[in-house]
């Protein structure tokens, strides 16, 4: 996504106007003003969007930036498999685990947690998704403390759909799944009860 299609989501969050009647431009003016107030407010949050870093050195610079200037509290990488190395590796299988390896050190010197978003394998599409389903390395299951899914179990035409979060792995917890509702309008989960 690009800066403004994560802003438009925030915004409509927050306003609580469907995305939809954002990005179509039919909002009225009572909306426009919310979203003037809710504009002004998100401003003043400490969120960075960076989307223009492709390489794994480069958002080790943007983040070590970040934490030395700001505090940063949390790293969020959307995708890993986006991400690119300079380094020379004889797969991309051998490349992601370097790149995942990094960011767990990473993590660790700069005392932040990072979220890393991972594409699965076609297959987990078919049936509950499992930690061999992480695409292009099993080093993702290895350096994760904790690997969380999100899939929906049966296809549904509705605006607010149910969808099972599955604690795949948790290094101090207990793992199992948690089932949520996702409303699309508003790109927002609740949760519902422990299953």
């Amino acid at each position: 996504m690009s800066d403004y299609q994560i802003i438009q989501k925030i915004l409509s969050r927050k306003t609580r106007i469907n995305s939809y009647k954002m990005r179509m431009g039919t909002l009225e003016s009572e909306d426009l003003s919310r979203i003037g107030l809710a504009g002004a407010e998100i401003s003043t949050l400490p969120i960075h969007l960076i989307t223009k870093a492709r390489t794994l050195q480069h958002i080790e610079n943007i983040t070590r930036k970040l934490k030395n200037k700001n505090n940063l509290g949390l790293l969020i990488i959307d995708y890993i498999q986006l991400i690119q190395n300079k380094g020379k590796f004889n797969s991309r299988e051998q490349e992601v685990a370097d790149i995942t390896r990094t960011l767990k050190l990473l993590s660790l010197e700069l005392d932040i947690p990072i979220v890393g978003l991972c594409q699965l394998n076609r297959n987990a599409t078919r049936q509950e998704p499992m930690l061999s389903d992480l695409r292009e390395s099993g080093a993702i299951e290895q350096d994760a403390d904790n690997v969380f899914f999100l899939y929906q179990e049966k296809e549904e035409e509705s605006n607010i759909v149910d969808i099972t979060l599955k604690i795949a792995k948790q290094r101090a917890g207990e793992i199992g799944k948690v089932s949520l509702k996702f409303n699309k309008a508003m790109s927002e989960f609740k949760g519902v009860m422990r299953c």
